[in-house]
């Protein structure tokens, strides 16, 4: 379970609620002296969380990640602290963002355990059942990887015997090849993790206060001197109590603190739509009712790419400069991409009235779907992931939910009979019924025909209906 006081304890509390980054500036330049105290700050929370992920990364430590007071036990016991001379308040910190990483790592090994189990041919449903079984219930997966005999909590022991029962008369050497299957899948998908970020640590919020100094306001902040706390002044006055993250810039001898905020889901009474959307290089977003939403979004990402292509040209070289005119303009072209990719989906939301969107998952690179439009330096420009990524984010702040389909076909297949169609120039054309329309609106109703007669990605491999008591020993 999360820890109380923690930002997973907090959104664990309270799901209605998101959380949202506050960004506080130190105003003017930071003395040489304050800087390089923080930067040593800095390294000492790098080291520490190197030391997390070298001796808590492996398999053999899985087990004692939930809840973590093994480790914490384990780590003041050893006295690294202390070695290092890096005060609680940041030294605690770092050990919690190291271990949330780890956490995190394993969350993705076991999501990749099931994909890879559920395109795997070979196997039957009793097969993946198994799977999905063994890498969800706390105890099992970490058994399993450490090679020992797989135990489960009495309560869901029933269930655990089902499931073998369904394997049939071999269940034994095919719970055994089973097991092999999810170790090689796991130690295929585990990476050492490292960093080398000295600039980025956070502090807990016994270290810090804020308050005034010689008439300015800003920030103290714990230093290695015992008693002693640096003041920055600040930008703004705003007072906050959580747990802050502290950025820092040596080369302009300035730090930004990004402070987490929880606050609560919009609700609005009057989304109750379904749409399909279909994202493109182009006109940004075209939904399934036909409208165009960021027309100008192909320009912007042009104009963009036009000015790098032409400092690169100018340079004679493979890259761009490093001049602050370049970097000044390039910085003020991309600040007004984004405003304006905000700014569109939100009239879209506005206009649309949605409580759910469906879109099909994009491939990683679309050059490699895209053949035939030429994959030229614009369209790796595209900033498709930043799109969705806000499409996501502000769905999630206003109460709607975001399901993505199967996108194999969807811009050829007819949204109205299913058949197999042909696109010329922008428009779609079915030789079956004789459907024509804009080829981006026939890919958004197709993302919504596919959402509402289930074919999703998230309901591709649907969880069994478990007894509540199963959700009880599963990971958080």
């Amino acid at each position: 379970m999360p820890k109380k006081g923690t930002i997973a304890g907090q959104l664990a509390s309270d799901s209605k609620k998101i959380c949202k980054a506050i960004h506080q500036y130190s105003k003017g330049k930071i003395s040489s002296e304050n800087m390089d105290t923080l930067m040593e700050i800095g390294h000492g929370c790098m080291v520490t969380k190197n030391y997390i992920y070298q001796r808590y990364g492996s398999i053999k430590s899985l087990e004692k990640l939930y809840p973590g007071y093994t480790i914490e036990a384990e780590v003041k016991e050893a006295g690294f602290r202390e070695k290092i001379g890096l005060p609680s308040v940041y030294f605690s910190a770092a050990m919690d963002r190291a271990l949330g990483d780890i956490r995190i790592m394993w969350a993705q090994v076991k999501s990749g355990i099931n994909d890879a189990a559920g395109k795997n041919e070979r196997f039957s449903p009793q097969d993946r059942h198994y799977i999905r079984f063994a890498v969800k219930v706390s105890g099992c997966f970490e058994n399993i990887l450490n090679g020992k005999p797989v135990s489960v909590p009495k309560e869901i022991q029933p269930k655990y015997e089902m499931i073998l029962a369904e394997l049939g008369d071999e269940r034994e050497q095919r719970v055994r090849n089973l097991n092999r299957y999810i170790c090689r899948q796991a130690r295929k998908r585990l990476r050492r993790q490292h960093t080398e970020n000295e600039t980025y640590f956070s502090i807990k919020m016994q270290g810090y206060r804020y308050g005034e100094l010689d008439g300015e306001h800003g920030i103290f902040l714990t230093t290695k001197i015992n008693r002693k706390r640096m003041f920055i002044p600040l930008t703004d006055k705003n007072v906050y109590d959580r747990i802050l993250d502290i950025k820092l810039n040596p080369q302009k001898r300035t730090i930004e603190i990004i402070v987490p905020l929880f606050v609560n889901i919009r609700q609005h009474e009057d989304y109750i739509n379904e749409i399909g959307i279909s994202l493109g290089l182009w006109n940004m977003i075209t939904t399934s009712t036909g409208n165009v939403y960021g027309s100008a979004f192909g320009k912007m990402q042009n104009e963009i790419s036009d000015y790098i292509l032409e400092e690169m040209r100018r340079n004679g070289k493979a890259k761009t400069s490093d001049t602050k005119r370049y970097m000044a303009y390039k910085a003020k072209m991309d600040a007004a991409l984004k405003n304006y990719v905000n700014m569109e989906i939100n009239r879209m939301l506005e206009m649309e009235k949605p409580e759910v969107i469906y879109m099909a998952k994009l491939p990683r690179n679309p050059g490699m779907s895209m053949k035939g439009t030429g994959d030229t330096y614009f369209l790796r420009m595209w900033k498709k992931g930043f799109v969705t990524e806000r499409i996501q984010w502000k769905c999630q702040d206003n109460g709607i939910r975001t399901i993505e389909v199967i996108g194999k076909g969807i811009g050829t297949d007819c949204s109205v009979c299913g058949q197999k169609g042909y696109i010329e120039g922008e428009t779609f054309q079915c030789p079956v019924c004789g459907y024509e329309e804009n080829k981006k609106v026939n890919g958004a109703k197709n993302a919504l025909n596919r959402g509402k007669t289930g074919k999703q990605l998230n309901k591709q491999f649907p969880q069994e209906k478990e007894e509540g008591i199963i959700k009880e020993h599963t990971e958080k």
